[in-house]
């Protein structure tokens, strides 16, 4: 990720995740981040991209293919806007051992989807409702690299026991 040398330092990591918390699993983001300073919502956004850049890990990509049943690279991002919603604690479970998520699957409530596309667009519906229309493309404070890591799988999507022997409880249940 190249980073915006102040962004990180806007508002803290412990700011984000009480914007998370506040934002009821991102169902009322936009809510949340609009009363913020310019500055405010890059920090969030350097922090979101920071949490999703992290989590673009091969242990949680087969806990989403399992319970997604097949997972594309937009599916992937989708999953992991989610897990950042979920809040910290879920979050830091999950990368401690992605099997964590599989108790929390079973308890989603029927309306719930473990995808959240919308919430990576929150913070750009804010921003350029706040500070004009198409501003957080042409901020230069807003040019965050998005480059993920390389990611070495140990399982494929063809052979269902190498996906076990990466998450064994979330595709046993």
């Amino acid at each position: 990720m190249k980073m915006n040398i102040n962004a990180k330092d806007y508002i803290t990591e412990q700011q984000f995740w009480d914007i998370i918390e506040r934002s009821n699993k991102g169902k009322n983001l936009v809510d949340i981040l609009m009363p913020l300073t310019k500055q405010e919502i890059i920090g969030y956004v350097y922090w979101w991209n920071h949490f999703n850049i992290i989590s673009y890990r091969q242990d949680l990509w087969a806990v989403a293919y399992v319970v997604l049943g097949g997972c594309s690279d937009d599916g992937f991002d989708y999953f992991r806007f989610w897990l950042v919603a979920r809040g910290k604690d879920v979050y830091y479970a999950a990368l401690e051992n992605a099997d964590s998520l599989c108790n929390h699957f079973l308890n989603l409530p029927s309306d719930e989807y473990p995808e959240a596309e919308v919430l990576d667009y929150a913070y750009i519906e804010v921003f350029n409702e706040r500070f004009g229309k198409d501003s957080f493309y042409s901020d230069e404070e807003c040019d965050f690299d998005y480059t993920r890591p390389e990611i070495v799988f140990k399982w494929e999507e063809d052979d269902e026991e190498s996906i076990r022997e990466v998450v064994p409880k979330t595709f046993d249940k």
